[in-house]
């Protein structure tokens, strides 16, 4: 009899223990969802300044200017240059509990963008260092906007999730909360 009242008892704790551990991991995705609408939120504002100069960028280079032709290279140096974020992988990991990816697709269009930036670099410093005997193609500059687009298209879509994990978690404030009753 005590023998059995003893298992029943260790039964119960078993249960009890391993409802005790799926809740707290329940609580744990919970918070670790909160936290990524806080970040998606964060990183809603920057990653749309930054995307509008890659797409500044990106986008110029297939509609140069056939009459007073400036040099599709420079421009799109210029305007990739003026480009800059300051976020990094560490932010990104926050929106890893976020459906959608889009911690992935950011990841990846940043890396994008870090490739086609060396690229540039590379190429103008070859054109610099040949005295004028060198000139970026208007071909390969338009490869390196191809590549740039790519990479704006991967943040445009994890951007769009970005703001809408933020709109639930960062709703604009009604009439009420502004003004009061």
């Amino acid at each position: 009899m005590v023998q059995r009242t003893h298992g029943v008892g260790t039964v119960g704790a078993v249960i009890v223990a391993l409802w005790a551990a799926l809740w707290g991991r329940h609580i744990q995705k919970e918070q670790a969802k909160d936290r990524a609408g806080l970040y998606a939120a964060y990183i809603a504002a920057k990653l749309e300044r930054y995307m509008d100069a890659l797409r500044t960028a990106s986008t110029g280079v297939f509609f140069d200017d056939l009459e007073h032709h400036t040099p599709n290279f420079i421009r799109f140096k210029r305007e990739l240059d003026a480009a800059a974020t300051d976020i990094s992988l560490d932010m990104l990991a926050h929106l890893i509990p976020m459906d959608g990816r889009a911690a992935h697709r950011l990841a990846r269009g940043l890396a994008l963008v870090e490739e086609v930036q060396r690229s540039v670099a590379m190429e103008a410093t070859r054109e610099n260092e040949s005295g004028g005997g060198y000139q970026v193609s208007d071909k390969r500059t338009l490869e390196l906007g191809g590549q740039l687009d790519e990479a704006v298209g991967l943040m445009s879509v994890a951007l769009s999730e970005c703001h809408s994990l933020a709109a639930i978690y960062a709703q604009a404030p009604t009439a009420e909360e502004l003004y009061g009753e």
